[in-house]
């Protein structure tokens, strides 16, 4: 029997995750599902997880699904993601390493070091390959740029990394280098610095 428990171990630890990966795991305690379709590894007591450069940590982490595809996480949620320069902080998180697709259904905190970008919400939709965002309910996104920080808020912000475009609609607000812009949808490309507005639009130019 205790062989058998070995042998599942070393099965366990060399699952792939976040794509091809071979992953290492730690915990306070693990628990280990191998039936052929009830196939799952629970780690609790302090949970982490790394493959490549991707690492995972939460109070409890559950890897499950057919060839291991769903993980997810809950308490003190930390995704760090330095090939992309990504910290992802909420207490609860869902991963599909087969679509490479994050979902998070509550507060969330984003630093996206790479594009000197940092975002708050309510709900997180990440598309880890094409680098889309899709953030959605009392939105918050703060852009650093020359001319100060850049604050944009919004009902519903997609954000594109790759492109560095945000896509805002509904209460959109930019307010940034002393000006105020207002409008239903606002679109705003992060590289260039350039606004475009439209429905409803408002704004204060040289204002404080």
């Amino acid at each position: 029997m205790r062989k058998r428990t070995l042998i599942l171990l070393v099965l366990a630890l060399a699952l792939p995750l976040f794509g091809a990966e071979t992953i290492t795991f730690s915990g306070g305690a693990t628990k280990l599902v191998m039936k052929e379709g009830r196939e799952m590894v629970t780690l609790t007591g302090g949970a982490e997880i790394e493959s490549g450069t991707m690492v995972l940590t939460a109070d409890t982490i559950t890897i499950s699904g057919e060839e291991y595809r769903y993980v997810t996480c809950s308490g003190r949620v930390h995704l760090t993601d330095t090939e992309r320069g990504i910290l992802l902080s909420t207490e609860s998180l869902s991963y599909d390493r087969v679509d490479e697709h994050v979902l998070i259904t509550g507060y969330v905190e984003i630093d996206d070091t790479a594009n000197q970008v940092q975002a708050s919400a309510f709900r997180l939709a990440y598309d880890v390959q094409p680098g889309l965002m899709e953030l959605q309910v009392s939105v918050l996104l703060l852009r650093h740029t020359d001319s100060g920080v850049m604050i944009c808020s919004s009902d519903t912000i997609t954000y594109d990394r790759t492109k560095e475009t945000l896509r805002m609609l509904g209460n959109a607000r930019v307010k940034w280098d002393g000006d105020t812009y207002e409008a239903q949808r606002v679109e705003v490309d992060l590289k260039s610095e350039e606004i475009a507005m439209k429905g409803a639009i408002k704004g204060v130019i040289g204002g404080s």
